[in-house]
């Protein structure tokens, strides 16, 4: 549907930049690598962008994407501003005390005025007092980021953001698929993290993602569940394969390199999608 693909794209890449300009503040240019480093030099010019970027896809999101698909990822925009508060700004600044307050209030004020289900407005109202508490009380904050990996939130909301658009145009269909595409993506998308950040989890969750695909396969060969399933396992299990592969080279290609190549490994589900569609 117009406007669904190019909304995403333009998330992501808001979410990226602001990622990575957050993770830069206070931060001595010493210690800062190559995309950190041009990340703060080109700040200014990149919020600009992002400010743009905002505008367009909120255009987007009020008056071409169905209005459904708009609550359901302003729910999962919530859960964005957690992911950053607990990670990127977790360092302190004017983001964390001034620009995530203010858009916890303002995310209150929204779910209360405008015409969004009860049980929605509870959840945001409980996801944005749950962001405040954690900004409040360091210690709280300090036992949430030791028991979760910045890297595994991470593949696990883009999993969710990929997946905004099925859950919506599949709306009442079997929640057992909807979870099923969840786990395929996670495990991929958390795979090229923690093969960027950490070799000894990567190999963890690439032994989680070929458990999961083979668990799914059988699923589709049995019957018991959608053989388009099957399509995404085993492309799936192309993008596993391509990052296995790539790790046995990774002695012989700088940092740089490698993500590059670790990010085109995920393309391939992708790729793999459009050829049988």
């Amino acid at each position: 549907m117009p406007g669904v693909l190019p909304g995403l794209g333009l998330c992501v890449w808001i979410v990226y930049v602001l990622d990575r300009v957050i993770d830069g503040v206070g931060q001595s240019k010493e210690g800062l690598d190559r995309r950190h480093a041009f990340h703060r030099r080109w700040r200014w010019v990149l919020m600009i962008l992002v400010v743009v970027a905002s505008v367009w896809a909120g255009w987007l999101a009020l008056w071409t994407v169905p209005s459904g698909l708009l609550w359901q990822c302003a729910s999962l925009g919530v859960l964005m501003l957690l992911y950053l508060i607990l990670f990127p700004a977790a360092g302190g600044g004017r983001f964390r005390w001034i620009v995530m307050p203010l858009t916890c209030l303002g995310t209150m004020s929204l779910a209360h005025t405008l015409p969004f289900s009860p049980a929605f407005q509870l959840l945001m109202i409980v996801l944005s007092v749950g962001i405040l508490a954690l900004l409040i009380f360091r210690s709280l904050h300090q036992r949430l980021m030791t028991a979760l990996s910045k890297d595994v939130v991470g593949g696990l909301l883009f999993a969710l953001g990929c997946l905004a658009w099925t859950s919506f145009s599949l709306e009442g269909g079997e929640a057992l698929s909807g979870t099923i595409e969840l786990l395929l993506l996670s495990v991929l998308f958390i795979s090229n993290l923690t093969g960027i950040s950490s070799r000894e989890s990567q190999g963890r969750w690439l032994a989680s993602g070929f458990g999961t695909v083979g668990g799914v396969l059988m699923l589709v060969f049995t019957g018991r569940i959608s053989g388009s399933l099957g399509v995404l396992a085993g492309a799936t299990a192309g993008g596993l394969v391509l990052l296995v592969l790539l790790n046995r080279k990774r002695e012989t290609m700088s940092a740089d390199a490698f993500r590059v190549w670790a990010d085109l490994a995920v393309l391939v589900p992708v790729l793999g999608l459009l050829i049988r569609a």
